[in-house]
């Protein structure tokens, strides 16, 4: 899969652009605030249906416009094909080669990626829901029913949790059996993908590093790599006295998280700012690494503003590796040395094709 063209209307500070890429590294260069991460925005909001910086679709609307539009035009199996959205403030439109669709769901998988950003330490250090969210996204893009058992959990809980809060219980077993079937896949699912994530990561970690310091990662649940459908059935059996009281669903994969520890000790304690970076780093080719083994063809990389995110070494290990990977998108303020495939010049928009160091 290689991705040809991003054309942008009214997005972020864009009235109107066209991008064209080149297979390899593509460099988006120029000083801050002039746009190189909303190209990088753009291109994560067509993969995954959601904003890496905001929450609000509005927010990428241009100053004083109604709308926005983007396209991306891409290369698949020897075809070109073309996904497009559209937010006007109300509704939100996704045409995929002339075919709507009503859900940003039906996304994941047409246009897969990876992102690396500066917010990314988060990952290490924030709450539980981001970890649980790295794991969906990416097993999403590559399994289709993974999708659809996640939708119908979510779906079934926020049903049981309704039913919870009114104290009402004649129909919780229905809700409560649509959602074992779904917890046990979810699960297994995410403890085969930690598994992998973690034979890639430790041997990543210790090429961006070379510090010594072993990473390893582990997912927490109550649950286990083969629980199935019954498991589930019994723990809510035996929380529902205490959810009636409380109101909402205490067990299941809602709750779980992927540990990451850094010789043996839990690395949102105990790491570093800089060892964080690097574990967050070496988390995302492990994705990219996985997506790729598990999917049809190479996902693209965005890495944006690498030049802040770790120090000088393990900035060029990084991107060492980054030249081995398939289509990359990297921004940053200055030119580096290296070479790459394309150079986009902001805020002119120029490109060069095929430059050299």
């Amino acid at each position: 899969m290689i991705l040809r063209a991003l054309y942008l209307n009214n997005f972020r500070v864009y009235e109107e652009a066209h991008f064209e890429f080149e297979p390899g590294l593509n460099l988006i260069v120029g000083p801050n605030a002039v746009g190189k991460t909303s190209i990088l925005e753009a291109l994560y909001l067509l993969i995954t249906g959601r904003s890496f910086r905001t929450a609000t679709l509005h927010d990428l609307i241009h100053h004083g416009a109604a709308h926005f539009f983007i396209e991306a035009t891409f290369s698949k199996h020897g075809l070109e094909h073309r996904l497009k959205m559209s937010y006007d403030g109300d509704e939100r439109k996704i045409i995929y080669n002339n075919t709507p669709y009503t859900s940003t769901a039906s996304l994941l998988g047409l246009l897969r990626g990876v992102i690396i950003h500066p917010d990314d330490a988060a990952l290490v250090k924030g709450q539980p829901a981001l970890r649980r969210h790295f794991l969906d996204l990416q097993i999403a893009q590559v399994d289709p029913l993974y999708v659809h058992h996640i939708t119908r959990y979510t779906r079934a809980m926020r049903q049981r949790n309704t039913l919870l809060r009114q104290k009402r219980q004649e129909t919780l077993e229905s809700w409560e059996h649509e959602m074992a079937v779904s917890a046990a896949y979810l699960v297994q699912q995410r403890f085969k993908a930690t598994d992998d994530l973690n034979t890639s990561g430790q041997k990543l970690h210790s090429q961006l590093t070379s510090d010594n310091i072993s990473l390893k990662l582990s997912y927490k649940s109550s649950a286990t790599p083969d629980t199935q459908k019954a498991f589930f059935l019994e723990q809510y059996r035996k929380t529902r006295k205490r959810e009636l009281d409380l109101g909402f669903t205490l067990v299941g994969p809602h709750k779980d998280d992927l540990l990451i520890a850094l010789q043996d000790k839990d690395a949102r304690h105990f790491a570093s700012e800089g060892q964080q970076r690097s574990c967050v780093a070496t988390l995302r080719l492990a994705e990219w690494q996985r997506m790729r083994s598990e999917g049809d063809g190479e996902p693209i990389m965005l890495v944006d503003d690498v030049g802040t995110s770790l120090d000088a070494t393990r900035k060029a290990r990084l991107l060492e590796h980054l030249h081995q990977m398939g289509q990359v998108f990297l921004t940053a303020t200055e030119e580096f040395e290296g070479t790459y495939s394309s150079k986009i010049r902001l805020p002119n928009g120029v490109t060069e094709k095929h430059s050299r160091p």
